[in-house]
């Protein structure tokens, strides 16, 4: 599958996690299945708080922590939320624990915290990609990214962002 070239790119400046766990609402309205989000920054920048409040936000009765310890949890909710934490994996984990068999299922959502290590497993696809970034106390800097059909998605949140 060849990539598009048609991309977006957005900053949403959060001034701490209310901030954060409006902008994971606003995804979670927005989200349609089979989509995979890519989610990258520093230990302690807000990527598993914001899948928490993605969850949350997508109706799940119980909410994610860090899934470093077990590379891959699932929630239910309007859309599942498969997340995987591959912090601790290496390119030789990602035959076994079974990513491939999750990314773009229609019936959820797809996040991946630390997607370095997916190697093959991610050639072809269009992810929506996040880099959180510390600006400072709670503060951080969300840059969200698109391409393909996903292109439009972060557009359309930032005008909602914005309001």
């Amino acid at each position: 599958m060849a990539r598009s070239k048609a991309s977006s790119i957005f900053k949403f400046a959060s001034e701490g996690p209310g901030d954060t766990a409006r902008l994971a609402g606003l995804f979670a309205a927005a989200l349609e299945g089979g989509t995979a989000i890519f989610l990258e920054g520093p230990i302690g920048s807000g990527k598993t708080f914001f899948v928490r409040e993605l969850a949350k936000a997508l109706g799940a009765k119980k909410l994610p922590v860090s899934a470093s310890f077990n590379l891959m949890r699932s929630y239910g909710g309007r859309l599942k939320l498969y997340h995987f934490d591959l912090f601790r994996a290496g390119a030789e984990d990602m035959e076994n624990i079974g990513l491939d068999e999750y990314i773009g299922r229609e019936d959820g959502v797809t996040a991946v915290e630390w997607p370095g290590e997916g190697g093959e497993v991610f050639e072809g696809l269009d992810p929506l990609r996040m880099e959180f970034c510390l600006a400072g106390g709670d503060r951080r800097v969300i840059k969200v990214s698109a391409r393909g059909a996903a292109a439009a998605l972060p557009g359309k949140i930032y005008k909602k962002w914005k309001k």
